[in-house]
Formats: structure tokens, C-alpha cells, sequence
């Protein structure tokens, strides 16, 4: 719901003020975002409330187990894109003039095609490879093809997971060694500027890199690990930073915070003061037809 409402807030309203190349950004993380939850949360949610596998094993559970694998990979290269264009405008402001939501969105395009053909992996140890995880009761790829155990599956996963999330962790220190020089600057100047663009980007990559750390943990250290408690723990993190981008918007974005403040006050107008309002027009009409029909009789 919450990346929903950025969606609409964002290309609709117009209501993130910020540059146009982050906005862009923000949207595709949204939209990856959704995959993940209409892939992985909301059926692992169905599945433990119901504490057994819902869905069987159908066309649709390829999707259940892919569908989060794609949306978590896209989600990940987007926002390391974001924080890289971050790092882009604040090294080189009159250049990121040029810059064009087309761009962007060609660059964005660019992520969701890496990320679905780096899915290509798993023809090649069989796509047929799924189970279904009661570890956290959702579909998993189960890697157990004799070729899984060579070299590729620590190769593929340095290059796609470690080493990402390293560039990210790493950007992000510069972000805010930067946003607090920024600030110590601004202050002495007597200056009260807020860098929302820029602690939004910070944050949400802050959020995503702890979010993630517990998962890292457990991959590298999972096989020592009795029990499924940190494994479901690890997985729960991962979710939190689905969740959380809509929070994250509203408290560092002014332009969408108020945004969210209208339409909440015209919500509570409409369900608080609407029905006064009709019934005080509809009491006024009553009596004035009934003023008319008096002055008629008379």
C-alpha cells in the first residue's frame, strides 16, 4: 500500500520535491518493492497463518519462488544506482543539469533487464529445482545440483550480492562524511538549509545495509547455525526493507510529508464534517420548501 501511494504521489501529484533524476529512482525502487511483496511477503504471510504450503506446486509456485529472487535483485541495483547518481550530483552539480527523466528511466530499464537475466542462473542447475522452505514458508531455489557446489555459486554470489552491497556501504560513508560537512558549513554561515535529497538517499541505503547484514550473516555462517530462529530472523529483516521506504519518505521528505498531512486532513474532513455539512444543507432546504409551501396556502 505504501509504495502504491508513493507511485501515486510521485507521477500524479507531483509531490516529491526533489531532483528529478532521484524521483525516478524512488518510483522503481517502489515499483520493486511491490514485486516483492506480491511474490514473497504476502504469500509467506498467507502460508504460515494457514501453517502449511497453500499453494501447491503449479505454475504459480515458480513464480513464488523466482518472483522474490528478481524483485530483491532489482531492488538492490536500483538503490545502488540511487546513491551512485547521489554521488554524481553532488560531485558534479552543473553537469546533473543535462540530466533527464528519460535517462533515468532508460538506466532503470537497463537495471530490470540485468536483474530478470541474471535469473538465467537457474537453468543451470535446472529450474525445476524449488522447494518449498517451511524455514520461513515460502518457495526457495534449493541449489543442490552437483554444479551449485563448484566455484560458480560463491562466484556468482560475490558478484551480485557482496560486492554490491560493499559499493553501497561504501558510497553511503562518503553521503554522510559529506551531509555532515554540509552541515557543520551551513551552521557556522547561520544557515538552516535541509539536505532532505540528500539524507533520503543516505538513510535508505542505510536501512537496506542493516536490514540485509543479518542475511549476510546467516549465508556465510548459516551451515554452523542449529535451529531455524536466526534464519527466519535474517529473512524478516529482508522484509523490513520492503516496508520501509514509504516511512523513510515520509520523515526526510518535506514535500511528501505535507503531502501525506493533506490527505489525511481531507480524509478526517470528509468522514468528520462531510455528513454535517449535508444534513445542515439538507435541514436549510427542508425549511425553505417548507417556507414556499406556507406562503402558498396563505
Amino acid at each position: 500500500m505504501g509504495d502504491i501511494i508513493i507511485l501515486l504521489a510521485s507521477i500524479k501529484y507531483k509531490a516529491f520535491k526533489l531532483h528529478k533524476v532521484i524521483v525516478v529512482f524512488v518510483q522503481h525502487i517502489a515499483v520493486s518493492d511491490i514485486v516483492v511483496s506480491g511474490t514473497c511477503i504476502l504469500p509467506q504471510a498467507v502460508s504460515r497463518a494457514a501453517d502449511r504450503n497453500v499453494f501447491g506446486r503449479n505454475f504459480l509456485s515458480y513464480i513464488l519462488a523466482y518472483g522474490p529472487y528478481y524483485g530483491f535483485l532489482s531492488s538492490k541495483l536500483l538503490i545502488l544506482a540511487l546513491i551512485i547518481m547521489k554521488w554524481l550530483l553532488i560531485k558534479h552539480p552543473l553537469r546533473s543539469r543535462n540530466w533527464s527523466e528519460t535517462r533515468a528511466h532508460k538506466l532503470c530499464a537497463f537495471i530490470w533487464v540485468v536483474s530478470l537475466l541474471c535469473q538465467g542462473r537457474f537453468f543451470i542447475g535446472g529450474a525445476d529445482d524449488i522447494i518449498f522452505d517451511y524455514g520461513i514458508y515460502r518457495y526457495n531455489y534449493a541449489y543442490s545440483a552437483p554444479v551449485w557446489k563448484s566455484w560458480l555459486f560463491l562466484t556468482y554470489f560475490a558478484l551480485t550480492t557482496y560486492l554490491p552491497n560493499l559499493v553501497i556501504f561504501s558510497i553511503t560513508l562518503l553521503l554522510v562524511q559529506h551531509l555532515l560537512k554540509a552541515r557543520k558549513v551551513t551552521t557556522r554561515s547561520g544557515g538552516n538549509l535541509r539536505w532532505q535529497g540528500l539524507l533520503t538517499v543516505i538513510v535508505t541505503a542505510s536501512v537496506y545495509s542493516v536490514s540485509y547484514l543479518p542475511y549476510a550473516i546467516y549465508f556465510a555462517v548459516g551451515a554452523h547455525v542449529k535451529g531455524t530462529y536466526f534464519y527466519r530472523f535474517a529473512a524478516t529483516c529482508g522484509y523490513f526493507n520492503t516496508v520501509a521506504n514509504f516511512f523513510i519518505y515520509s520523515f526526510t521528505v518535506t514535500s511528501f510529508n505535507t503531502f501525506l498531512k493533506e490527505c489525511i486532513r481531507k480524509l478526517a474532513s470528509c468522514s468528520g464534517y462531510s455528513g454535517g455539512r449535508v444534513a445542515a444543507s439538507g435541514e436549510s432546504r427542508t425549511t425553505k420548501i417548507t417556507r414556499n409551501y406556507q406562503e402558498t396556502t396563505l
